[in-house]
């Protein structure tokens, strides 16, 4: 059972952080369009440092609230917890997903800086893998050479993601 669930926080992950938007370049929007809908909507949370005090972090809940801006398929979750990359990385909607999620979990910063303490600490909701190894991996994953904010937060989960299924999951 938990197992599963820990398959469901991976697929969620990978769906809201992989939407179809494009990359902006300094100026990052705040204010971002509903595809389907044309819908206007102001994205409103807490900041790193408040998350950082709450007890328990819902990463579901971060998820849910990045894919309301940037919709992603399940089936994209599915093979970035699979395979460590997007049957599409052409698609910018499932790598900006990726870095809402990133941001408003508190493992990037609005610089597309990386918190690998952060990561070592919120990874486990979706991957049973013990902290000072996601900090290890997550650590000489950090040194992007990217310039798009979310093209830089789905490479930094790619390699993360990588590493954890190449350690973890050769058994499978």
């Amino acid at each position: 059972m938990n197992q599963i669930m820990n398959l469901v926080y991976a697929i969620a992950f990978a769906l809201i952080t992989f939407s179809v938007t494009e990359c902006t370049d300094a100026k990052d929007k705040s204010n971002s369009k509903d595809m389907a809908s044309g819908v206007q909507t102001t994205k409103v949370s807490a900041s790193i440092e408040e998350r950082d005090n709450i007890e328990e972090f819902n990463l579901i809940e971060v998820m849910v609230e990045c894919n309301d801006s940037f919709r992603v398929e399940m089936s994209y979750l599915e093979s970035f917890n699979k395979s460590g990359s997007l049957p599409d990385e052409t698609d910018k909607t499932p790598k900006c997903y990726m870095r809402c999620v990133l941001e408003k979990a508190g493992i990037a910063s609005p610089a597309s800086q990386f918190n690998v303490k952060r990561t070592a600490e919120i990874f486990p909701q979706l991957r049973d893998v013990p902290e000072e190894d996601i900090i290890k991996m997550a650590t000489a994953c950090t040194d992007r050479p990217e310039t798009c904010k979310c093209e830089r937060s789905y490479q930094y989960l790619k390699c993360l993601m990588e590493a954890v299924i190449e350690k973890y999951d050769l058994e499978r």
